[in-house]
């Protein structure tokens, strides 16, 4: 169909030839090397991550979806339209191989069994990897259908970051092994896969053969020495986790370990600390039982004496521990050992029980911990009723005095503004506080009178802010509605007196 011209209208071609004219010819230059700048820069960019195979090889040959029946069941499946042949692929390894840095493949994408288009390619592929410049390959729920076999074509030296995800309790040594095999060089490791006497063998045997292995993830038993006796040099390990609970890690062997992520009671994680793990910055524990507040107390100061670089600590509790009947509260006593770790920056604490805080405990947390950037302690508390908290609102002005940097704040709290208060509250707080903070957890905090707190948090908090709160809470989802309101309404005058300032300082 071809187009008309419009009376009086000009075609494209004729405008950039009118533009042309009026540009000299180093104008001209530098907008052709800008274009072929941003052409390479897209050409990089394009595909450098593949998360849907079925997608990428459209650009080889049409894919499309067939049916059939397998065992009298009908099976959806994707296939190459038309099959492509071997000079199909030279283009395809040509202009698009090469581009890929990061694959993700899963078995269970949509009810498409992508194995006809995975048999093709490797029917007419070269001899030399699919994807050569392939560093992080992650596989997610392939071992229990026949994917496997395919799944391996991907791998090549070249691989440095293997992830694998298995959703089933299968026997995956056989795989292990091929990633043993095909990948030598891999420095990450991260193996999701369940817990059997067969594959932690194998896990072993793959951990000794991996000499560059920098990061590791692995299900271990209740002592993870065999798999860590079984690195070739446990000095180059910088991260660890493990994917099922254990009771030994021998942190005296990882000298230069920077993460640990475990799951672990307490006193076991206190009892593996060595005398000194002065390169590690994060901790993340997770552990299955209530911990008293004494062993609350007894890790917070065995971690600010061996850790003195830490910057980041999570301690986390699983969902589905048993209540005790009579409740045994964490105190300000109890965290005051953190206080002495001036580096930390991240601070993370779950506990089934609310703590027994109020807001001058906050004051004496935040003129300590002045470089936080995350502070949460927990918002969510399984008890019933839920208990009533000393913490209220106005504790956020001890993040707007002594925490410039506090980017998100997580707390179980009770409201106490009123119209009356919210005046003398807000009157203490700094003309730009809380500047950086993008979320406010509240979880399942109670609060009577939503309309009073959205104005108060409109005051004082910054444009775009977001508040996390549990579903359960319908007063702080009115808060979450009307907060953009009190927000936006406070902003002028805070626009004003920027414009103000700036005038000032321009006529001086």
């Amino acid at each position: 169909m071809t187009a008309r011209k419009m009376p009086g209208a000009l075609r494209i071609p004729e405008i950039l030839c009118i533009i042309l004219r009026f540009l000299s010819k180093s104008h001209l230059s530098h907008c052709a090397s800008v274009c072929k700048q941003w052409s390479n820069v897209s050409l990089d960019i394009m595909w450098h991550e593949v998360d849907d195979l079925r997608v990428f090889f459209n650009l080889l040959a049409p894919v499309g979806v067939k049916s059939g029946r397998e065992k009298t069941k009908l099976k959806s499946y994707k296939t190459f339209l038309v099959n492509p042949e071997p000079e199909d692929w030279d283009r395809f390894e040509k202009n698009y191989c090469w581009r890929v840095r990061r694959l993700t493949l899963e078995s269970n994408l949509g009810d498409d069994d992508i194995t006809p288009l995975l048999a093709r390619v490797a029917r007419i592929r070269s001899c030399q990897p699919i994807l050569p410049n392939l560093t992080e390959i992650s596989y997610k729920g392939l071992l229990d259908s026949g994917f496997d076999e395919c799944a391996t074509l991907f791998m090549h030296e070249g691989v440095s970051k293997a992830c694998i995800t298995q959703s089933k309790k299968v026997d995956c040594r056989s795989f292990l092994r091929v990633i043993r095999a095909r990948m030598p060089l891999l420095v990450h490791l991260e193996l999701d896969i369940f817990l059997v006497s067969q594959n932690l063998e194998t896990v072993n045997e793959l951990v000794a053969a991996l000499p560059r292995l920098h990061s590791l993830a692995v299900p271990t038993r209740s002592d993870a020495s065999p798999v860590l006796r079984a690195l070739v040099d446990p000095t180059k390990l910088t991260r660890f986790e493990t994917t099922y609970y254990t009771e030994t890690v021998p942190l005296s062997i990882l000298s230069n370990l920077n993460e640990l992520h475990v799951s672990i009671h307490y006193r076991s994680l206190i009892a593996s600390f060595s005398s000194r793990m002065s390169e590690l910055t994060i901790i993340y524990v997770v552990t299955d039982i209530i911990e008293s507040p004494s062993d609350v107390m007894a890790l917070l100061s065995a971690v600010v004496q061996t850790c003195p670089k830490l910057y980041s600590l999570f301690l986390d509790v699983e969902e589905d521990v048993l209540l005790n009947d009579e409740p045994s509260r964490i105190q300000m006593k109890h965290l005051k050992p953190a206080l002495a770790c001036s580096t930390l920056t991240e601070f993370h604490l779950e506990h089934p029980y609310a703590l027994a805080l109020d807001n001058n405990d906050i004051e004496e947390i935040t003129s300590h911990l002045k470089a936080l950037e995350v502070f949460v302690l927990n918002t969510c508390v399984d008890e019933t009723p839920k208990p009533t908290t000393s913490l209220t609102l106005e504790t956020l002005l001890s993040f707007a005095r002594h925490c410039p940097h506090i980017r998100e704040i997580g707390l179980f709290l009770h409201d106490n503004v009123s119209v009356s208060t919210s005046k003398a509250i807000l009157a203490k707080f700094p003309s730009t506080s809380l500047q950086n903070l993008h979320r406010l957890e509240v979880g399942d905090s109670h609060i009577t009178n939503p309309m009073a707190v959205a104005s108060f948090l409109g005051e004082i908090l910054p444009l775009g802010v977001e508040i996390d709160y549990s579903e359960s809470c319908a007063e702080w989802k009115q808060v979450d509605d009307l907060l953009p309101i009190f927000l936006e309404k406070a902003i002028q005058p805070r626009k004003k007196v920027d414009r103000l300032i700036r005038e000032l300082e321009h006529q001086n």
